[in-house]
């Protein structure tokens, strides 16, 4: 969003059809209308604990367009800083929601092959709806069509409510678990189009009868903390870092403010700021169309390497070529390669990876719980770091990224040392007994695990298996 036409008023404040034309404010004002962003998705984030339990993944994606349309008609049409900011937590809310069901659905209705694939392309719509946003903030930067830009994002939603209403079906995973076993069935020869199913679908419910054989218990927020199962809690650790590193590592003033930061480098170049941000946002699309392309050869651990080391050195470049000559323009090529390097490095690792990594690692009691804690870590540090920039900015100037430098370098040993890879991992297949898969597991088609001498068959498959989510 246009930071200075939104908040600077250098017009002065005029009215259109009873709405203001900018809403005055400080910088750090505006940064904590950023922050309510990211409390929401907080808020919606630990809301998933129970609403994907109850609602299942795919109404609450859709419960989460409604947020999303609410928050972006108030934004829209805010006359005071309040309602603007009531209007970004409601689209934070949304946000939150989606992201945690959002990559439980993809990585259940995937086979194990094309689930990096797919669960990649959300990190792809993302850069695309930043490159939209970017694009947009040029043309449309001045009161008061600033406002069209919070109508952009509603209409999309509303359009992704009516695909997701009309086109799309449940997870087979979430309804094997739900005891829905003939639907379940349905909706994965849905899914699969004519392919012969028999073989995935039995693992499907041997997956369900084991974890009923097994006595498996519904997990809440509180069993992970608590420790109830060491496992578990480690695996859930290892998604909130993942999570985590998705803003922590400095992405939110590398995108929210970055015309403004990269302006500054400049001279107060604007447009140079701007045309720089454009630049990384297309550098974000292509990165993580690698990411896509080969997810499933260089590995969710691979990646996560690349890309954590990548933004490290990037960090360090953009603080030499920023700060070694201050007011002069002699290193600027450096500033701005540091900083497409900065955004291309994320989005083939820390943008793609959190999104995938909660299914892959947590069993399905588990799975709520874990992955709501994993996007409230990824929520939280970005009202953090979205909320200190300013004062970070304004008084470390261009040695800001040096906090940025560091945090990166610390997340690059955690992955390396402690996150297993979990590429070509069935999603039933515990973590813990490192299994070397073989080619024919790597290359499958079974979403979850391959079958097991305990399975069950005729009438006892819908006896027997209860909804695991809800077990007592």
């Amino acid at each position: 969003m246009p930071q200075t036409v939104i908040t600077k008023c250098s017009a002065g404040t005029e009215y259109y059809n009873g709405l203001p034309s900018c809403l005055p404010m400080s910088d750090f004002t505006w940064g904590f209308t950023v922050g309510a962003f990211a409390l929401g998705g907080l808020a919606g984030s630990y809301v998933t604990t129970y609403s994907n339990v109850k609602f299942g993944r795919r109404h609450n994606i859709m419960i989460s367009c409604g947020w999303t349309i609410l928050g972006g008609i108030l934004s829209a049409a805010a006359i005071n800083i309040g309602m603007y900011s009531v209007g970004r937590a409601f689209v934070g809310i949304g946000a939150g929601m989606c992201g945690s069901s959002v990559a439980i659905y993809v990585s259940e209705i995937s086979t194990k092959k094309s689930r990096g694939a797919l669960g990649s392309l959300f990190e792809l719509f993302l850069n695309l709806g930043l490159l939209l946003t970017q694009v947009a903030g040029r043309y449309m930067a001045y009161p008061p069509v600033w406002r069209v830009l919070w109508a952009i994002p509603t209409i999309i939603a509303a359009i992704q409510l009516a695909v997701l209403f009309f086109f799309t079906v449940e997870c087979p995973r979430r309804l094997t678990a739900d005891g829905q076993v003939d639907k379940a069935r349905v909706v994965l020869q849905r899914l699969r189009q004519g392919a012969d199913i028999d073989t995935e679908f039995q693992a499907l419910l041997d997956a369900r009868q084991r974890e009923v054989d097994s006595g498996s218990k519904k997990m809440n927020i509180f069993d992970i903390i608590l420790c109830k199962d060491r496992s578990i809690t480690w695996n859930t650790i290892i998604v909130m870092v993942v999570q985590a590193s998705n803003q922590i590592g400095g992405i939110g003033p590398m995108s929210v403010y970055s015309v403004n930061f990269l302006a500054k480098i400049f001279g107060g170049n604007l447009e140079l700021g701007t045309n720089i941000s454009i630049a990384n946002a297309t550098a974000n699309i292509i990165a993580t169309f690698i990411a896509v392309i080969f997810m499933h050869k260089v590995g969710r651990k691979g990646f996560m390497v690349i890309s954590t080391f990548g933004m490290t050195i990037a960090s360090i470049f953009l603080v030499i070529g920023s700060a070694a000559d201050p007011g002069s323009q002699r290193l600027a090529p450096l500033s701005i390669t540091a900083a497409i390097l900065f955004t291309f490095t994320y989005s083939m690792g820390c943008g793609v990876i959190p999104w995938l990594i909660a299914p892959e690692l947590l069993p399905l009691s588990a799975l709520p719980p874990g992955s709501a804690l994993g996007c409230i870590s990824n929520w939280l540090f970005n009202f953090v770091i979205n909320t200190v920039w300013p004062y970070q900015d304004a008084n470390l100037g261009n040695y800001s990224f040096t906090v940025f430098a560091a945090i990166n370098f610390l997340v690059f040993l955690f992955v390396l040392f402690c996150m297993p890879e979990t590429t070509g991992k069935d999603l039933d297949q515990k973590t813990e007994n490192k299994l070397k898969l073989t080619d024919e597991e790597l290359h499958g088609t079974a979403g979850s695990s391959n079958g097991s001498d305990g399975s069950f068959n005729g009438d006892r498959k819908v006896n027997n298996v209860h909804h695991i989510e809800d077990a007592h």
